[in-house]
């Protein structure tokens, strides 16, 4: 912890998160926690809410995964794109379900899995279309060329919360159909505290600044 301080003292981090039904929140508020107890002034802040990203010293950006990683997160970003091309910049996914095929990076963009959401399939050479769905290449591949050219120096996928009763009905076929998702609160807090510490070295440390 005392490196990681070395670090982050003084650095202002915005966590700016989109949310379709809240759970998300929680896990930018969790992210935001441990940036401060790492010593950064981190504010977490919903995307419609968030101030401009100027005076930043770097940017974590998450949402869910819903048809796409949520609209307002991507809208967010490429409005915001002269300023986060030119500061350090970290995406978080949240997901219903995560096919783990081997593979630490996508694009070139180290990649974080949440060992609670990933799975690993017991075909790899022949995926279905619902595990080729959720590859991480799938998910952030697409979300890479929605926000280019910010790049991120890291990416992490975690386990969302998923509540029916607050879905339509073409949300509810779209994940229980094609996703395969499993109703409930999957959300691995240890997972995202875990990633959270380690933040301030990918995006302050000599580590982020050679790209490994």
């Amino acid at each position: 912890m005392e490196g990681q301080a070395g670090v982050a003292t003084g650095r202002r981090v915005l966590v700016a998160y989109a949310t379709k039904y809240g759970s998300t929140a929680k896990v930018a508020e969790t992210v935001a926690e441990e940036l401060r107890a790492a010593g950064c002034e981190a504010e977490a802040r919903s995307v419609s809410d968030a101030a401009p990203t100027a005076g930043f010293d770097a940017v974590v950006v998450g949402g869910p995964m819903i048809l796409g990683w949520h609209k307002e997160a991507v809208k967010f970003v490429k409005a915001r794109r002269d300023v986060l091309a030119a500061v350090p910049v970290a995406y978080f996914i949240t997901a219903a379900s995560l096919t783990d095929a081997g593979g630490d990076a996508v694009d070139g963009v180290p990649i974080v899995k949440d060992s609670w959401l990933a799975n690993a399939p017991s075909r790899p050479e022949k995926l279905s279309y619902r595990q080729r769905y959720a590859l991480p290449s799938h998910y952030l591949g697409d979300v890479l060329k929605a926000t280019a050219p910010v790049r991120p120096r890291q990416a992490a996928f975690f386990a969302g919360a998923l509540d029916l009763t607050k879905m339509n009905l073409f949300e509810k076929l779209f994940v229980m159909l094609l996703i395969g998702a499993t109703p409930g609160d999957g959300r691995h807090w240890d997972a995202v505290r875990e990633w959270a510490r380690g933040l301030p070295a990918v995006l302050f440390g000599d580590a982020a600044d050679s790209g490994s």
